[in-house]
């Protein structure tokens, strides 16, 4: 996942037709209701080459659904997974921009909605990764701010504590300018330690056992940083 550190107000729809997404099927789109969709598209989901199939599936229904909001995220969802698999830096662009356009819209619906928050931080992440020192601190701010919520509102699903691990691992490795530029534009210096990016993704592994490659990878750097060799051989080998 990209580095997670004003609003663009893309219009989806328009922009929807610049980097159209090849169809894998034959062209008559069968139309589901609600529920099947929802189930479909998480199922796909669960494996890299369902992602793109799992998109076009709801774009194909983004008419009839877009005003729910268990479709809502979902859709912005799967532009941060279109996001992750597009190799082109204007395709990845565009991607970010309508996902986060889509997840904002969709926190402001359901704001009590934790997969709405953390589909805005994520997607905040991606559009960060194109934006300048100053925005790159400012999209920093709204992803650990929406990923807090987040966390009080789905306290046991382990991504959010990876992401809040990769957080506090990257401010900890923060140059001085950034710090000093962070502090100028929001009157406090970002702190965080190794140890408290490693605690975050212990809890990772805790809710889940075995949660993710890149989760031992990052614990085996937080350990090899703590000098705690042992225990950083530990997740390298596994």
């Amino acid at each position: 996942m990209g580095k997670c550190l004003r609003y663009i107000t893309a219009n989806t729809d328009t922009e929807e037709q610049s980097f159209p997404v090849p169809k894998a099927f034959n062209t008559h789109v069968e139309e589901l209701n609600l529920d099947v969709l929802l189930q479909k598209v998480d199922h796909l989901r669960m494996s890299e080459s369902g992602k793109s199939e799992s998109f076009e599936l709801l774009r194909d229904h983004k008419e009839k659904f877009r005003d729910e909001i268990e479709f809502m995220w979902r859709f912005a969802r799967a532009y941060g997974d279109m996001y992750e698999l597009s190799t082109n830096t204007q395709e990845k662009k565009h991607y970010a921009n309508i996902g986060k356009t889509l997840s904002e819209r969709a926190i402001n619906r359901a704001p009590m909605n934790g997969h709405c928050h953390l589909w805005y931080a994520v997607l905040c992440g991606y559009v960060s990764e194109f934006e300048g020192l100053q925005n790159k601190i400012n999209y920093g701010h709204l992803f650990k701010e929406h990923l807090d919520i987040a966390i009080k509102l789905l306290p046991e699903e382990p991504f959010l504590y990876y992401l809040k691990g990769r957080y506090c691992y990257t401010v900890s490795k923060l140059s001085w300018i950034e710090k000093k530029m962070a502090a100028t534009l929001f009157g406090k210096i970002p702190s965080s330690t190794v140890q408290e990016a490693l605690h975050n993704f212990l809890k990772a592994e805790e809710l889940c056992p075995g949660y993710s490659n890149p989760n031992y990878m990052y614990l085996a750097k937080c350990y090899t940083d703590l000098e705690e060799n042992q225990n950083a051989l530990k997740f390298c080998n596994l």
